[in-house]
């Protein structure tokens, strides 16, 4: 999506992260989904607080009563934690930009913006809030007089600072989305021109992998020409050229006011500045420097491109140009179909053992089977996902949802069925020391769970394939799947795949 002037001028904290609508809207659906999780997570580890006291550690290991709400306290404990960061991380391309946060003279990466943070902290509290009055209901039950004080003070000290930050990450987020309806109203009845770059400046600074430049932009604006120095960021394999071309729209009401002039580079059938051989090239390109640009070849891509080392495009192109050659059209759906494999048949043997162990094995607690049915479910939603991949499911590759969610909450599965499994005699122990025969359920049902360590080393190799082998036989210029990925157009991303049958989303940019 285009982005506004004043994130582009020189000195800006702001780093413009553009995205077209069908992008941001899966940012938006990460985000509201990563909010939820890590306020349920805060809210689960809390409210087992009121099974256990993390005071009595050694009753812990005494009782399965005591163990499995601490184990949950630990899963959701630091399950919350690492999607925290995940908020954070989607969160700012929802608001179109980021902050750059230094790591070297050279290098920085981007951060959300300090109000931005406000939607993790409110999601923390939700849960914290949750589950001490969770917790407190458990204890005044259990009849722990002292334990639901406790909790309920705490929840009462909580209620003022979640109901504020509530308020203030409402705010944020409803900004954000006014801010997206304005900038789409500006490019939709706005005045559009095209700017043209004059002279351009390597800062040799790169973040997220892409390098700073300041370039002199040129366009038509009220009978008179304008030239305005801007500052923007983009892969080196792109590094610009005298002569490229920005849409620019601006409000007729307001032509000269830099929060509605709106910036878009355009990618295809452009010439770009080739430095491969030196990645920090001088500092100024000028007109005089065209024996260096890279013309575009004949199917849109930049001649020369290819050659550039990994660090210098996005993930997306690094992995579609694999050392490995392009795969042929039916190598990519056989890979595709093998991805899904080990998930597939781990939930299939999930869920046979959990279907026959009331009927073959006897003495199973009711908390045993409930943790198989948990885990038997979470492997098939695992399975599912696999499955949209395998298919190329256009609502997958857009929605955002990824391997490593689904695959984590198979492992957190794991330990809940695998220590429910252990406290049950009859289910491990009788048949290992003979004094009950093995049956099918036995077998199936140890195969599924440990087959979740299968699925855990499996996360690293199918997201290695993965966009390896999505559009393995649909290939599409690298110039034109940028422009889709980041331009206005809504239709963009539906033009790709009609002319090339490349499909893309937020699936691409994770």
């Amino acid at each position: 999506m285009a982005y506004p002037m004043s994130r582009a001028v020189p000195g800006s904290e702001c780093v413009p992260l553009p995205t077209s609508p069908i992008i941001w809207g899966g940012y938006v659906r990460k985000t509201i989904r990563a909010c939820s999780l890590v306020a349920f997570l805060w809210a689960m580890a809390v409210a087992m607080l009121g099974f256990f006291s993390p005071l009595e550690v050694a009753r812990v290991f005494e009782d399965v009563a005591h163990f499995v709400p601490a184990l949950l306290f630990v899963i959701g404990l630091v399950g919350a934690l690492n999607l925290g960061k995940e908020i954070g991380k989607d969160f700012k391309h929802v608001m179109g930009y980021g902050v750059v946060k230094r790591t070297s003279e050279h290098h920085g990466h981007t951060v959300v913006p300090p109000r931005g943070r406000r939607l993790v902290y409110a999601s923390m509290l939700t849960g914290l809030l949750a589950g001490c009055v969770l917790a407190a209901i458990i204890r005044a039950a259990a009849g722990d007089g002292l334990g639901f004080l406790l909790l309920t003070g705490v929840a009462v000290l909580l209620i003022v600072p979640t109901i504020k930050l509530l308020k203030l990450g409402k705010i944020i987020w409803l900004q954000a989305r006014a801010e997206q309806r304005i900038h789409r109203d500006i490019v939709s009845s706005g005045d559009h021109v095209t700017g043209t770059v004059v002279a351009v400046t390597n800062e040799r600074f790169i973040v997220d992998g892409r390098a700073m430049f300041h370039v002199d932009l040129e366009y038509p604006v009220q009978d008179q020409t304008q030239t305005l120095r801007i500052r923007f960021f983009d892969y080196p394999v792109w590094a610009p050229a005298i002569g490229n071309e920005f849409d620019v729209w601006t409000d007729p009401e307001r032509p000269f006011v830099q929060e509605r002039i709106l910036l878009e580079r355009r990618y295809v059938g452009q010439s770009f500045v080739n430095i491969d051989d030196e990645p920090f090239p001088a500092d100024h390109i000028s007109g005089d420097e065209a024996s260096a640009k890279v013309e575009p070849t004949s199917d849109g891509t930049a001649a020369g491109s290819a050659a550039l080392g990994m660090e210098h495009i996005p993930q997306w192109m690094a992995d579609e140009t694999h050392s490995e050659g392009a795969p042929t059209p039916k190598s990519a759906r056989r890979t595709r179909f093998l991805i899904g494999v080990p998930p597939n048949l781990i939930a299939l043997l999930a869920l046979a053992g959990t279907l026959l162990v009331p009927s073959m094995i006897d003495h199973v607690p009711w908390w045993t089977l409930a943790a198989l049915w948990l885990y038997t479910v979470l492997t098939i939603i695992n399975a599912g996902v696999y499955w949209q991949f395998m298919l190329r499911r256009r609502w997958f590759i857009r929605s955002g949802v990824s391997f490593g969610a689904t695959e984590a909450a198979v492992f957190t599965g794991f330990f809940a069925a695998g220590f429910s499994m252990l406290t049950t005699h009859t289910m491990v122990f009788a048949p290992l020391n003979r004094e009950i025969p093995w049956t099918p359920a036995h077998v199936l049902t140890w195969a599924a769970v440990i087959g979740a360590l299968l699925v855990f080393e499996w996360a690293f190799t199918s997201n290695t394939w993965a966009l390896k082998h999505l559009n393995a036989e649909f290939p599409a210029p690298p110039e034109a799947i940028q422009e889709a990925l980041t331009g206005h157009d809504p239709e963009g991303i539906d033009n790709l795949e009609r002319q090339y049958g490349y499909r893309a989303g937020v699936f691409l940019c994770t």
